[in-house]
């Protein structure tokens, strides 16, 4: 039986060889109708001639310079629209798939109407039965985010589908009128929390789902240095502002500046310290005088204004 077609979207800034070994994996899938879709965002590193001599070949689209996660998403997206691809998956360049993850995904979108997003389980790729990620909850008070099944064992106790109102942006599968309907991700958010922002539109037209079905194993911030490097702590401090001004109604967002002022950042700055990473104490500061600046530049809690 002929399947709807996937576009599989990989983002690509100088991460050659983990980018290779994620359309490797890619390619292993059981789910026939997929294109593999890699947009390489200005790289240095000869990725793009890397991907020309892919064998079978892959969809390359070439930026000039680095647009972040959510440019070069918005030009997958694009793409899947222009060629009418009915659904389009959002993946992680520094990751690996079960072979029937893209099957599962898209199994469960064509069993409810009414979901719009669906993910599965993030595993940690260094430690293989480590859960990363199953989906996101988010305290509108603190603008604390918790990954839930963050750093447990797997022993079936995300073993049923769900519904969450924000998942993680690692991997999902969405209908690609989800696009058509609330817009593309937010470029000014550049890295980070463009996934929740979009979650936040999407979630008032659509249901955002998990299957335990969908597994992949995630290396983990390998485009901006790994876990805590400088640009990841940066972006993340900024980027906390601007979606919480967005989405958190006054009282919640004049808690959330409190919590941040006496909670967050000194336990982030002296966190930092004892751990000897000074190189990311900079990154921090700047980081929520940046959002603060910006966060200023917002309008008023409004419901509707994101609401697609």
């Amino acid at each position: 039986m002929e399947r709807d077609k996937v576009a599989i979207l990989i983002i690509n800034w100088n991460g050659k060889e983990d980018t290779l070994e994620c359309i490797r994996s890619l390619q292993k899938q059981d789910y026939p109708a997929c294109e593999i879709v890699v947009v390489d965002n200005g790289s240095t590193d000869g990725s793009a001639d890397a991907f020309r001599a892919v064998d079978p070949s892959v969809t390359l689209i070439e930026s000039e310079k680095n647009l972040g996660f959510a440019g070069g998403i918005n030009i997958g997206v694009a793409y899947a629209m222009e060629h009418r691809i009915p659904y389009t998956l959002i993946y992680n360049n520094d990751t690996i798939a079960d072979p029937g993850m893209v099957r599962s995904l898209v199994e469960v979108l064509e069993s409810d109407p009414s979901a719009g997003i669906v993910t599965g389980k993030v595993y940690d790729y260094y430690i293989p039965d480590r859960l990363l990620v199953v989906g996101k909850k988010i305290n509108f008070s603190t603008g604390r985010m918790f990954n839930e099944g963050y750093s447990e064992i797997d022993r079936g106790q995300h073993d049923e589908i769900r519904e969450y109102s924000y998942i993680d942006g690692v991997f999902w599968l969405s209908r690609t009128e989800v696009f058509k309907k609330i817009g593309y991700f937010d470029t000014g958010y550049f890295y980070q929390f463009e996934e929740v922002d979009f979650c936040a539109r999407a979630n008032r037209h659509y249901r955002i789902l998990y299957t335990p079905h969908a597994k992949i194993w995630h290396k983990g911030g390998k485009s901006v240095g790994g876990r805590k490097s400088p640009t990841e702590v940066y972006y993340f401090a900024r980027n906390k502002f601007i979606f919480m001004r967005r989405y958190a109604t006054q009282r919640q967002f004049l808690t959330f500046l409190l919590h941040q002022a006496l909670v967050d950042n000194p336990r982030e700055l002296g966190g930092a310290m004892i751990k000897g990473r000074f190189n990311t104490l900079i990154p921090q500061i700047r980081g929520v005088r940046d959002g603060i600046r910006k966060a200023k530049a917002e309008p008023p809690f409004n419901p509707g204004k994101y609401g697609g």
